[in-house]
Formats: structure tokens, C-alpha cells, sequence
């Protein structure tokens, strides 16, 4: 987003009294990290608080969430989180919103219960502030000036809901992730008769889910994959290895039923399968007999071709129990000739190389990994197209607000929306921080924007880094670090030894003594050439240093290494260079 010019509306201060404002926070112009910020006069509460998961090109980094500095000057008025459902993107930012802001959190039953498994790990759970809702349930939110209703969708995880929210400025209905699945796995059906009793009624706002607008084909059903998972296990002489997410309840219980059919045991692998099946099961989204499951141990015990292993690593990810089981890490379970690796998901882009090394490993050690004869194996939880018309025919809303998607998604459910009927006064075409007004003449306007940026959770150490740090890391891994280091003697300004250069990482193809010494030539002349001004002030000295070594570098190896000059004086009990030892690896 562009915030060359300074914001319209004044966002330090709140709303006018005949003001609401709709300001997505996250999940605009991306796929990930949806929250939604609904602010009035009185209050402010969220719809949704969502991670997003990093890309290979953030080292280190475990996941990233919204800035929330547009909270910060109405903390006292921060009343609620509402969940639409308990996928990550939707609810995985909550942990640390919640350590700042420990307001009520409210969803559905599944929701809930995977809120508390992340909260528990955090030490942050607290059922006071946790709040069951049933289907087409409505509480009071806003400091009891908006009611908040959820209504039942289809999706790929039970219990996700729309919210529609009934205000003084007009009914505002949110979809969550939906699909309008025909012949859902738990009979549980969009409650499309409340949407269009909403419709009826009237709408001021839909905000839409963008997510597969791109699909103009009809929206496969959950009930599709029951055919192709079972050509699998019928077309498996040995163990049949599923890796599936592990919150897709509905397509655990296929594999599941699918699995006692033709008799064979289920050993479930991966703490979170584990735990969203243990969540599951005491709610009784699962159904299944007791002694289905075996442990790892077990496994030995039967005939390859009664057993099914069900696991989490679909994307190929290196911590997930698919991989521990193609090193052979899990006592007991081992991919051999006749078995089979089935990927019961789609590949999320940027995890296309990892899941095709995941292939080949399994192939290596004789798994069959293809899908020829097999029927459909995955279906979306998302809508097509087709979906995304019938949403808005049944809501029929004065506005139309795409949400949930990149910029090119967004910008096609727009052009649907106006295909239908709508003119560009009544499609809001939004990106993240930007703000929607409504107020109770029934006006609603786009107006200015608000700061929004992404915060990133450090890896094993659960704090906040910024952009910099990943780019630093970012040059270490491709280029290097170079470290000089310079000793002078305080009394005279004057070096007092030969400048030392360390390096970790970074190449010289030709001679690298003779590299180094041009590295430490470059730096002696810079620190001796520098204006008498810059040699009294250590920073301004250490970035002189800093470029000059940097020209050098760039101008005779075309690499950007990270570079760190260190200053010393005599006398100051700081160890001498050749101390300088390059950091040590952190381990896990």
C-alpha cells in the first residue's frame, strides 16, 4: 500500500457517533494473517485475528501476524474477538493479541477448542474469556449496540460460521471461508435460508471471500474425495501413508471410515493430528469405533495392508511427522517396497519444492507416489466462482467488499460483482489499513487508511522482529558476513595494530589471502582518510568504515555480505581479534 500521503481520516481519534468503520487489518492483497477491525464511538472488537505463514525467503521467522498499532490509542475500548472458524489465517494471531488485550474471545465449539490447545501452549487460557456460541446464536457486542449472529458454512474445518453483523448503520455480513457444499461429510449445511431472509431484509455490507474467485468450475463437494481414497486404499498392497491438514476434520473422518471398511488400523502421527482429533472426538465431530487407532509401536504387529497411517507434512514441511517417518526417526513405522504415499491436499505456492523432494524421497525407498487410477483425492474448502454469485445474489447487498485474496483475486470478485449488476459506487475495492465508513443516513464511503504492517515471531524465542533483521539474514545466507576489526589507541586516534578481517560464509574464488588483504587495505585507508569530524564519533566512524568496505566488495565480487566493522581502543579489556569467533549455531 501506498502511504505517500498522509492518512484522510484523523485514526488516532475515534469515530463520530454516527460513524462505524470497517478496517481490515490483515488478509487483503494476501492470502493469510484475516482480521478485521469493526470500531465505533464506543468500542472497538475484532472479526477474526490471523497468522501468516512465512516464505522461504524469512529465515528464521515462525509466523507473522498483524500490527496492531492502530489499537493502541483506544486500548480501553478493545471489547471482543470474534471467530468465524479455527484456522490459523483466521485465529493464530490471537496468543499474542491476547497477551496484550486479554478481552472475550467468542466461536463456535470446534473454534474454541483449537483456541485452547494455542493457548494452553502459551500459558495464556482462560475460560472466563472464552466464549461457546451455537449456530444462528446472537450475543451483544460493541458495549451492547451491535449484535453479532453466527450462521453455519460449509468449509474445510466443522463449525465455520458468517457473521452478520446487525448495527445501528445497516446489517454487515462477514462469509469467513466458505464454500456452499451440497452434501457436507457431517450434515451440517450453509444456512443459506437465514442469508436470504438477511438479503430480504436488507444488507448494507457483504465482505466476501476471494479466495478461489479465479475457478470458474463448480465447486467440488468434500463427498468427492471418498471415491479417491478409497481407489487408494484398495489399490495399496502395503501401508497406505495419508498426509492431510490436520484440522480437516471431514476428510479425516472419510480416511477414517474408509479404513474400517476395509479393515484396516489407523496410527495417527503428528502432534497437531493428535490433538485436533482428540478435540474431535470429545465434541463428536468424529465418528469412529475405539479400537481403530494403534500406536507406532503397534504397527509391526500387523500385515502391511491393515494399516493406514494418517500424518501430518502435506507441504513437506521438515518438523512435520511425514518427514520424521521418511528419515526413519519413528520407531516401529518404515516406507517400504508395496506401500504407498498419498498427499491428500493441494500444494500452497512456495511449498512446490519441498513437496516434490517429499515424493522423491518416498519413491527412493519403493513407496508408489503417483495418482494414476486414483479418483479425486482433495477437494477445496473455498468457493469457486459459481459460489461467490450465488453469495451475493442471496445477500444482495447495497455494497460488495472482496476479501481474502491477492490483489488479482480481489479485483475479479469485484469484476463479478459488476457484472451482476453492481455499479463502482457500490463495489469497495479495499486494501489492507484502508478504511469503510458507514454512517446512519445510510451512507458508506471508502476514506483514507490507517497503519497496518506485518509484525514477525522469531523462531524458538516467541518475540518480535522487524523487516531488518530478516534482511540481514537474508544476505547472510546467500552472501556472508565479513567482520573487521580495528584496534586504536585511544590517546593518539592512531591505529595501534593491523586491521584483522574475519569472514563466515562469504567466497573469494581466486586467493583469499590475498582478498583478505585487500579487505584490510581498503579498511586502514578509509579509517585514515576519514574527515577528522567522523573520527571523533565512533558511530559515524563505524559507518564510514562500513561503506568503504562495502564499494570494495560489491565492485570486485558483485556479493552484498553483511558487514561488521568492530572498533577497539587498547586498555579497554575487550578481547583481542583473533578472539572473534563466529556465532555459534542455536540449538533446539
Amino acid at each position: 500500500m501506498d502511504f505517500a500521503s498522509p492518512p484522510f481520516i484523523d485514526w488516532q481519534n475515534p469515530p463520530a457517533k454516527d460513524e462505524l468503520r470497517l478496517i481490515p487489518i490483515g488478509g487483503l492483497g494476501e492470502f493469510g494473517m484475516n482480521a478485521l477491525v469493526v470500531h465505533t464511538a464506543k468500542s472497538l472488537f475484532l472479526v477474526d485475528c490471523g497468522q501468516l505463514f512465512p516464505s522461504e525467503d524469512q529465515p528464521g521467522i515462525d509466523s507473522i501476524i498483524p500490527d496492531f498499532a492502530y489499537l493502541e490509542p483506544f486500548a480501553d475500548r478493545i471489547d471482543a474477538v470474534l471467530l468465524t472458524h479455527g484456522h490459523e489465517d483466521h485465529l493464530g494471531a490471537l496468543p499474542y493479541f491476547l497477551e496484550r488485550w486479554p478481552v472475550p474471545v467468542y466461536g463456535t465449539a470446534f473454534t474454541m477448542g483449537i483456541l485452547e490447545g494455542k493457548l494452553r501452549e502459551h500459558e495464556l487460557w482462560s475460560p472466563r474469556h472464552m466464549h461457546v456460541v451455537e449456530d444462528f446464536a446472537r450475543i451483544k457486542v460493541g458495549r451492547g449496540e451491535i449484535q453479532a449472529e453466527w450462521i453455519p458454512v460449509t468449509h474445510s474445518i466443522p463449525d465455520a460460521c458468517a457473521i452478520a453483523l446487525h448495527t445501528p448503520w445497516g446489517v454487515v455480513v462477514h462469509t469467513g471461508d466458505y464454500k456452499l457444499d451440497p452434501t457436507p461429510v457431517d450434515g451440517r449445511l450453509t444456512g443459506t435460508a437465514r442469508l436470504k431472509e438477511l438479503g430480504d431484509a436488507g444488507v448494507a455490507v457483504l465482505l466476501s471471500d476471494s479466495t478461489n474467485i479465479l475457478n470458474t468450475k463448480p465447486t467440488p463437494s468434500e463427498e468427492d474425495c471418498r471415491g479417491g481414497l478409497r481407489d487408494a486404499f484398495r489399490a495399496t498392497k502395503g501401508k497406505l501413508f495419508t498426509a492431510t491438514f490436520s484440522s480437516n476434520i471431514h476428510r479425516i473422518q472419510i480416511f477414517l471410515d474408509l479404513a474400517y471398511e476395509e479393515g484396516r488400523k489407523v496410527c495417527l502421527l503428528g502432534r497437531s493430528m493428535e490433538r485436533n482429533v482428540a478435540v474431535a472426538r470429545t465434541l463428536k465431530r468424529l465418528a469412529l469405533p475405539d479400537d481403530l487407532f494403534i500406536e507406532p509401536k503397534e504397527v509391526p504387529l500387523f500385515p502391511p495392508k491393515k494399516v493406514a497411517v494418517l500424518c501430518t507434512g502435506s507441504q513437506g514441511e521438515e518438523m512435520a511427522a511425514l518427514q520424521r517417518i521418511l528419515k526413519g526417526e519413528v520407531k516401529g513405522i518404515k516406507m517400504v517396497e508395496g506401500d504407498r504415499l498419498l498427499l491428500s491436499s493441494r500444494a500452497i505456492p512456495g511449498n512446490e519444492v519441498s513437496i516434490s523432494r517429499t515424493l522423491d524421497t518416498a519413491a527412493r525407498l519403493g513407496a508408489e507416489t503417483t495418482l494414476e487410477g486414483l479418483g479425486v483425492v482433495h477437494a477445496t474448502g473455498h468457493g469457486h466462482r459459481p459460489d461467490s454469485a450465488e453469495m451475493i445474489a442471496m445477500v444482495r447487498p447495497r455494497h460488495m467488499v472482496p476479501v481474502h485474496g491477492t490483489y488479482r483475486n480481489l479485483k475479479v470478485h469485484a469484476q463479478l460483482a459488476a457484472s451482476m449488476g453492481y455499479d463502482k459506487e457500490h463495489i469497495l475495492f479495499l486494501d489492507g489499513g484502508e478504511c469503510l465508513r458507514l454512517f446512519k443516513d445510510g451512507r458508506v464511503k471508502e476514506a483514507g487508511s490507517v497503519p497496518v504492517g506485518k509484525c514477525f515471531v522469531d523462531q524458538g524465542v516467541d518475540h518480535m522482529v522487524d523487516a531488518r533483521v530478516i534482511h540481514d539474514r537474508l544476505i547472510l545466507q546467500e552472501d556472508g558476513i565479513v567482520i573487521a576489526t580495528l584496534v586504536v589507541d585511544p590517546e593518539t586516534g592512531d591505529l595501534a595494530a593491523e586491521p584483522s578481517i574475519l569472514t563466515r560464509g562469504f567466497v573469494v574464488l581466486n586467493d583469499d589471502q590475498a582478498y583478505s588483504e585487500l579487505l584490510r587495505a581498503t579498511v586502514k585507508n578509509a579509517f585514515e582518510e576519514a574527515p577528522r569530524e567522523i573520527r571523533k564519533d565512533k558511530d559515524l566512524l563505524v559507518e564510514f568504515l562500513r561503506q568503504s568496505l562495502r564499494r570494495t566488495i560489491r565492485k570486485t565480487t558483485q556479493t552484498r555480505p553483511v558487514v561488521v566493522p568492530m572498533i577497539l581502543e587498547t586498555g579497554s579489556g575487550e578481547p583481542p581479534p583473533a578472539a572473534v569467533k563466529a556465532p555459534r549455531k542455536r540449538r533446539r
